[in-house]
């Protein structure tokens, strides 16, 4: 298991949902450092299947759910935004996870325990069986040396389709990855939602105010909270 120390803040700026983050907000983070546990620690795999609207999980924000006495905040992504699990865990990679949490929530319920925990409307594949002799070169990303046969976290990579003419990198706003392209004949992917990350809490933070300045009502309600909070730029 990693240690708060292992984490770093998220880095700010334009990320697939939008061109920053908005002043005056509270944002729950997790950032990676180069020296400590890489992203794939905290990928859930295999995904695990779940249906949003029967947990009452909010389609548009996060949700603050307890579990033995502890509470996480679970947040749906955006399938517009990030089309494919990997859109996501590619940008988590580079700039860190970094989610909005509004200020109406009870920030005085979370602590060093709780967790960001994310679900993606196309989180696991529902066919990996038809489609396993498409694959080339499957592997497991988390290391639990999943066969192609399992809907294992590695389709993530199959279902995301380069965008970079002439090869097969996929280019996102601030970063780029590889996809694994599945063979000629394959079926097409089939998914449910399910979860697909779960990482710490390293830190809130509130963004400044463009000049500079810090929201006092937003610090004041972030420091409920029993969690390192910083004040960062958009």
């Amino acid at each position: 298991m990693t240690t708060l120390l292992d984490l770093i803040p998220a880095r700010g700026g334009p990320r697939e949902c939008g061109p920053g983050r908005q002043e005056g907000h509270i944002y729950a983070e997790c950032g990676f450092s180069p020296h400590g546990v890489p992203i794939e620690h905290f990928l859930t795999d295999l995904p695990i299947p779940v249906n949003p609207g029967q947990l009452g999980l909010s389609s548009q924000g996060v949700t603050f759910i307890e579990r033995q006495g502890t509470w996480h905040v679970v947040d749906v992504i955006g399938e517009s935004h990030y089309p494919c699990a990997a859109d996501f865990v590619e940008e988590a990679k580079a700039l860190g996870v970094s989610r909005k949490i509004p200020r109406t929530g009870d920030f005085g319920r979370l602590t060093r325990e709780s967790t960001l925990i994310l679900i993606h409307p196309r989180g696991r594949v529902t066919n990996s069986r038809p489609l396993a002799s498409f694959t080339s070169g499957f592997f497991c990303p988390c290391g639990h040396g999943h066969s192609a046969h399992e809907p294992c976290a590695g389709y993530h990579w199959y279902a995301a389709e380069a965008n970079v003419p002439g090869t097969v990198k996929r280019r996102l706003k601030r970063t780029s990855y590889e996809v694994r392209p599945l063979l000629s004949g394959a079926p097409a992917l089939e998914f449910t939602p399910a979860y697909i990350l779960r990482v710490p809490i390293s830190n809130l933070s509130v963004i400044r105010n463009r000049d500079g300045s810090v929201n006092r009502r937003s610090r004041a309600v972030a420091d409920k909270a029993r969690l390192p909070v910083i004040d960062a730029d958009a």
